[in-house]
């Protein structure tokens, strides 16, 4: 690595730190609890029952005047659809708590900020992967850092948000497979699973990946192993919280009716018109890519221009595998009737899309900054030749 790609990559950290401190600080000052909003909070709570009282059970957590269950069924009434039904019969989170146990050890050393520093350690390792999935040079290093300043990314940096870190582990299992590291790669690919069982979709093309650096049986056996040790954490609280590894908080949504439990299955909701949902993922005048990150717009340009013919920054092999994550997860959400994420912000459910998007614009810049630099190398070759003719 060269003194100027050193330079860079230090320019790109501290401008990105920068940006973050200006979206956290004001937001610190302002509600320094602030960040625990929407699922984040059930998230954290998850955490602190795990280490205050050695359970899942979020009863006093989220209600900490209530002495039993009955007393908060009227605040539980559909269609509020916060928690998780245990086997037990208590509340508990109905995600993965795999996000707010990873945090343990900074909770338990800063408290509740320990939520917030973890985030933006996860914010900053996804944009070191985009950068080094797009091939490590220039322009990828300034195109993760694109992706932070003009994407929702950055609207999620005051947050503990369980999608930044799913696609952290999702880049990671890409970047992973991309360096021919099948247990690395499978590893980050089970631990994505066990954090939203629905990643394992757009997760396809790591596999793909793996065997394409490395077609042996033995490379296979070592991503399907590590990828089975990743998977423990989320099957061990499937089973401790729902009866067993295979049943998940999405299938024991707690929905109280007049004062019955019942449950709701969250899986039935992947009903809308493909298509519709998928312009609707795009155009969106809220939550649309197109409108919330622009710069996506450039990833088909920039597509056509890698196909043709010629090295591409990070390999064809992860070209390909970008690109395939990013239209797996819009073909995933598409027809999912809660396809916004429910924020207003930016739809967070896109981070896989908006990292793998921008990685491609790194390999393209990349290769055009290289064509360039060959071009004018030519010149002055040229140049010389007529020089000493």
């Amino acid at each position: 690595m060269n003194r100027c790609s050193l330079k860079l990559r230090a320019a790109v950290a501290l401008a990105a730190t920068l940006v973050q401190l200006a979206v956290v600080v004001p937001g610190l000052r302002s509600n320094p609890a602030g960040f625990l909003h929407g699922d984040s909070y059930y998230y954290a709570a998850a955490a602190q029952s795990v280490r205050e009282d050695g359970d899942l059970d979020l009863l006093n957590q989220c209600f900490p005047e209530a002495k039993n269950l009955a007393e908060v069924l009227p605040q539980l009434e559909a269609p509020c659809g916060y928690f998780g039904w245990a086997q037990g019969e208590y509340l508990t989170i109905k995600q993965s708590p795999l996000l707010g146990l990873s945090a343990l050890p900074l909770y338990a050393a800063l408290g509740t900020l320990g939520f917030l520093l973890f985030n933006l350690i996860v914010l900053d390792l996804l944009l070191v992967g985009v950068a080094t999935l797009g091939g490590g040079g220039p322009g990828a290093w300034v195109a993760a850092l694109l992706a932070l300043t003009t994407t929702p990314l950055i609207r999620f940096a005051f947050d503990f948000s369980p999608d930044l870190f799913l696609t952290a582990l999702l880049v990671g299992a890409l970047v992973a497979a991309n360096a021919n590291r099948p247990l690395a790669a499978g590893l980050c690919a089970g631990l994505a699973v066990s954090a939203k069982l629905y990643v394992a979709v757009p997760l396809l093309p790591v596999l793909a990946l793996v065997l394409w650096q490395s077609p042996r049986a033995l490379t296979l056996v070592k991503v399907v192993v590590a990828g089975v040790v990743g998977l423990l954490p989320g099957l061990a609280c499937n089973t401790l919280q729902f009866g067993a590894p295979w049943v998940t908080g999405y299938e024991r949504e707690l929905h109280v009716v007049n004062g019955v439990i019942g449950l709701a299955d969250h899986s039935s909701r992947f009903t809308e018109p493909p298509l519709a949902g998928l312009l609707d993922l795009m155009m969106n005048p809220t939550v649309g890519l197109l409108w919330t990150a622009p710069l996506i717009a450039l990833v088909p340009f920039a597509t056509l221009f890698l196909a043709r013919r010629g090295p591409v920054p990070g390999g064809r092999p992860a070209f390909a595998a970008a690109l395939a994550t990013a239209a797996l997860t819009l073909a995933l959400f598409a027809p999912y009737d809660g396809r916004h994420g429910g924020s207003e912000v930016g739809n967070r459910f896109m981070f896989p899309v908006v990292a793998c998007g921008f990685a491609v614009l790194g390999m393209a810049t990349d290769r055009a900054i290289r064509a360039r630099c060959a071009a004018s190398a030519r010149v002055a070759a040229c140049a010389d030749g007529v020089s000493a003719a």
